[in-house]
């Protein structure tokens, strides 16, 4: 009689256990037996503490915002009462632009360090690719329902102090300013030194940490061996460097230890049509509460006008329509699309800081 053998599949964790073997097994059982074993280990080594840096991973770190949301919206809101409830609770509904303070937690790993094993250069933006996703996800998530999208025009760093290898640090990112095209976000590369003791809570100059001055999201950088890298304010423009928080968290907290300050300039598109910022800020529920902006923003966003007689409950989406250029006409509410409390605000930070930075490159271009 001849009897069929059962082969019993494999568990993924013995398949692991399969490979390893072969790749550092013995001389006789490995794929690559004329590599000395020390050898395959040392490359396997160097392949695990590079496993930030594998194919993929860092899609997954940039999009993960966006498939975290995605998922959130699936699970909560199905139904159009529901999606109008989620999209108030998501939104930052009666907030000022200049409040918003987006932090990212990072880590300088091995992959991303230089030969003095410090975060390299090229590595800043690596992980603001990260930070910005998320920053945009979670401060405009209404208007990106609407077909809007945004795009890059340009990043600028300021190196200020090295990250070192092994250091656990934060991106943290405010709305600078915006003109009629483009929008500035802002960036601070943050760490927060280990207490060793009651002297050691904030950065000592003499000891080489840059010491910090942060207001209104925009300092002025002071360090033992160099001047000022950014604009010096006068005592006048005092109310201007004024520190806004968000939930009582400063933009950059004073036992933390800065960095690099980078500015990234981005500006609103819906297919090829460009949204000025403001009204991007004012679709995505920025403003004061007392214009009541948000529930007219609602109620274009889920419109009855798309109903009609074989489907009474379809809805059409009008926010669409005003972001590509209805806005320029719609005077039910007057100066309803001009974010005009935050005025002088925006002006005065883009007379300071971002007018002379962006006109400074435009006529670099030129």
């Amino acid at each position: 009689m001849s009897s069929t053998a059962v082969v019993k599949a494999k568990t993924p964790v013995e398949r692991v256990k399969a490979l390893l073997y072969a790749l550092i097994g013995p001389s006789d059982a490995s794929l690559f037996p004329f590599i000395p074993r020390p050898i395959k280990l040392l490359i396997l080594l160097v392949f695990f503490l590079n496993r930030r840096s594998w194919p993929g991973v860092w899609h997954w770190r940039v999009w993960k915002p966006v498939f975290a949301i995605r998922w959130d919206s699936f699970r909560n809101a199905r139904t159009l009462p529901a999606k109008r409830a989620w999209l108030g609770n998501k939104s930052l509904v009666g907030k000022s632009p200049f409040e918003i303070v987006e932090v990212h937690k990072c880590f300088a790993g091995l992959d991303d360090c230089d030969y003095n094993a410090h975060l390299s250069n090229s590595c800043y933006a690596k992980n603001l690719d990260a930070a910005r996703m998320k920053c945009a996800v979670n401060v405009f998530p209404a208007i990106f329902g609407d077909g809007v999208w945004m795009a890059l025009g340009g990043a600028h760093y300021q190196f200020v102090r090295e990250i070192p290898y092994n250091t656990e640090f934060e991106v943290r990112t405010v709305i600078g300013s915006w003109e009629e095209k483009w929008m500035f976000l802002v960036h601070y590369f943050v760490s927060f030194p280990k207490k060793k003791g009651k002297s050691s809570s904030k950065p000592n100059a003499n000891d080489g940490v840059p010491v910090q001055s942060v207001e209104n999201g925009l300092p002025s950088l002071t360090t033992p061996s160099s001047p000022s890298l950014l604009p010096q304010v006068s005592v006048e423009d005092k109310r201007f460097f004024t520190i806004p928080k968000l939930d009582n968290k400063s933009v950059v907290p004073e036992n933390a230890v800065l960095h690099c300050v980078a500015i990234s300039t981005y500006c609103f598109k819906i297919g090829r049509i460009t949204v000025p910022p403001n009204v991007a800020f004012v679709g995505s529920g920025f403003g004061s509460r007392d214009r009541r902006r948000w529930f007219r923003i609602q109620n274009l966003r889920f419109s009855s006008q798309g109903a009609s007689k074989s489907n009474k409950d379809a809805v059409k989406n009008r926010m669409s329509d005003m972001f590509r250029g209805e806005w320029k006409t719609d005077n039910e509410v007057p100066g309803f699309w001009e974010l005009d409390e935050y005025e002088e605000e925006r002006k005065l930070r883009m007379e300071k800081i971002f007018g002379g930075i962006h006109e400074g490159f435009k006529a670099l271009k030129a």
